[in-house]
């Protein structure tokens, strides 16, 4: 996949705004890292820790929940969120695209943020929360797509498969969210 046609498109497409935070429903922001690696467009992922409380072994988008104290807006969640999951920063500046919001099972609000990355990632996982970085080739990701028949009731519920790693619930519907844009 062309970096730079999905970039153009994402900017397009889901230009950022900004927009007043309400209590309810919940709200959560993650960030979408696209960037290249060894020629080929990559999506950062990962692995949640086995102990934690909620979606524990879930691979998802390094992001959380908005808190009110520490964060101006969900764009500074999904930011936090990942520095301080994978220990990367990334500066709000190289954040081209928000997508629509993704509704949860469990009430919340998820807020997706896309970014482009030219420069190497270096992580530093806080092993508390993440059990493995995902450095997953994005068309690979998005080739494996199959309809999700086993744990919603809902239409068109799909998922993507990265090894042995299952890729549903809203990690999924945020990645069908990007992969429409590559079949115009």
């Amino acid at each position: 996949m062309d970096l730079f046609l999905i970039t153009t498109k994402l900017k397009n497409e889901f230009p950022l705004t900004q927009r007043a935070i309400q209590p309810y429903p919940q709200k959560a922001a993650v960030l979408v890292i696209l960037y290249q690696k060894n020629n080929k467009t990559h999506v950062l992922m990962t692995k949640r820790a086995l102990h934690l409380r909620s979606h524990a072994g879930e691979i998802s988008f390094p992001g959380g929940v908005y808190e009110e104290d520490k964060d101006d807006d969900l764009l500074a969640t999904a930011l936090r969120e990942t520095d301080e999951e994978v220990g990367v920063k990334i500066e709000a500046s190289k954040v081209i695209a928000e997508l629509p919001v993704v509704n949860t099972r469990f009430g919340f609000e998820i807020t997706p943020f896309v970014c482009v990355i030219s420069e190497t990632l270096e992580f530093e996982p806080e092993e508390d929360e993440v059990a493995e970085v995902l450095e997953i080739p994005f068309t690979s990701l998005l080739a494996s797509q199959q309809r999700d028949v086993g744990v919603s009731s809902e239409k068109d519920m799909m998922m993507y498969w990265f090894k042995q790693h299952r890729i549903w619930g809203a990690s999924a519907k945020i990645l069908l969210k990007i992969q429409h844009l590559s079949v115009y």
